[in-house]
């Protein structure tokens, strides 16, 4: 459920911003393909949705959504500018996702998974609606720049996912062994008494 409703955010948030960019300030870009790719995600968390009648996702599977929706984000930033694009900050998310509630594994592939699409975005890309446009482009000591900032973001915030994600793990198994010791206790208590019950019982004429 919370894989499929920050999904539904994101799809809500790439058609409003495509079409804000397109409509609105009346920037050039090509919308139809980026119609086609919101589109198959849309189709892909209606399948997530109404077909997987799973409460939670096996790894495996939520690892192929998030992967997804990597590629996804990569292929709309490809046809807007790539990492020019200031929403390629968003790039991170999956991988963020996967630290806080799947395997250390999954974390690490999405990570790598997610330089090399950035580092990709940085050399192929389509032009940056309103600015490249008009002969301007970015120095490319700014765009090595920030492609690096957006690394060590990814990083920092994966290792707090996972120091996180692992704490409320050993926090949530104390807790349930401390509930085992308790009825434990009580079930050793209750038996205390009952076995007191009938020696009086017995030893009442």
């Amino acid at each position: 459920k919370t894989l499929v409703i920050l999904r539904w955010i994101a799809i809500f948030g790439q058609f409003v911003a495509i079409n804000l960019v397109y409509f609105l300030l009346k920037l050039d870009l090509p919308i139809v393909l980026a119609y086609i790719v919101i589109s198959i995600g849309l189709c892909t968390n209606l399948f997530l949705q109404f077909r997987i009648k799973s409460i939670q996702l096996k790894d495996f599977y939520a690892s192929l959504f998030l992967i997804y929706d990597l590629i996804q984000l990569t292929l709309l930033l490809y046809l807007t500018g790539g990492i020019s694009n200031p929403f390629s900050i968003l790039m991170i998310i999956p991988t963020i996702v996967s630290s806080t509630f799947l395997s250390m594994g999954t974390t690490i592939i999405l990570g790598i998974l997610t330089i090399f699409f950035l580092f990709l975005l940085t050399i192929f890309h389509f032009p940056l609606p309103g600015i490249h446009d008009s002969s301007i482009t970015f120095p490319k000591l700014y765009l090595t720049g920030y492609f690096l900032a957006i690394i060590v973001g990814l990083v920092f915030l994966s290792y707090f996912g996972i120091r996180f994600s692992g704490e409320s793990k050993r926090r949530s198994d104390a807790v349930s062994k401390l509930q085992q010791v308790i009825a434990k206790e009580y079930e050793l208590e209750s038996l205390g008494g009952q076995a007191a019950a009938a020696a009086h019982s017995l030893g009442t004429p």
